[in-house]
């Protein structure tokens, strides 16, 4: 990947807390940090900061900004999605490949409608507590991240660079079950997270 650094113009990214989100995080999924560090290596460094292996997420949705919740609505809001999640059942997810995000490199990930069952449920309890939610509205597919562009207006870029370093990865499952409500941050240019409550699917069960 060859270019001229000196023409492109960093993103203009600012250190700080980012509010208060629904997450799914991947723990124990032993496989996918092993194919994302895989995938990782073949991704220049010049144009993107790939993501700490403990960084990996999903975002399913946001519930607040930057203190505009309190700790007592943030536990209530837990304990309404933790009632709300009871009768859902873990499921499987497919990675299928890695693709250009809007300039990010990530991987898809599939079946959406597990995951958007998951945040309606999710959003339907954080509003019965905050009705006044900052939710995070998003037309793009179910994604994790793999590497962030370090410059603005790398799709192109990001398209090839994909394509190179996802061209052996074949599609693998990983299991989800339950999602993390977490106080998200930007910290050195990365995304960082205290977890807040993590909420485990089919605890009736």
């Amino acid at each position: 990947m060859t270019g001229n650094l000196d023409s492109l113009r960093r993103r203009p990214l600012e250190n700080g807390p980012l509010g208060y989100h629904w997450f799914l995080t991947f723990d124990h999924a032993s496989e996918l940090h092993s194919r994302t560090k895989e995938c990782q290596q073949a991704i220049d460094p010049a144009y993107f900061k790939t993501t700490p292996i403990d960084g990996l997420h999903l975002t399913l949705d946001r519930i607040s900004r930057p203190y505009t919740c309190t700790f007592e609505q943030r536990a209530s809001v837990a304990v309404a999605a933790q009632h709300a999640c009871r009768n859902l059942q873990p499921f499987s997810l497919s990675v299928d490949r890695l693709t250009n995000i809007r300039g990010a490199i990530g991987f898809v990930i599939s079946p959406a409608a597990p995951v958007m069952e998951l945040r309606d449920t999710l959003r339907a309890a954080t509003i019965s507590v905050l009705p006044q939610a900052s939710l995070k509205e998003s037309t793009a597919d179910p994604h994790v991240t793999i590497a962030y562009p370090v410059f603005e207006s790398l799709e192109e870029i990001a398209t090839a660079a994909a394509a190179t370093a996802g061209s052996a990865v074949h599609g693998f499952d990983i299991v989800t079950t339950g999602a993390t409500l977490v106080s998200l941050e930007l910290r050195d240019n990365s995304y960082k997270w205290d977890v807040i409550e993590r909420v485990e699917l089919g605890a009736d069960t």
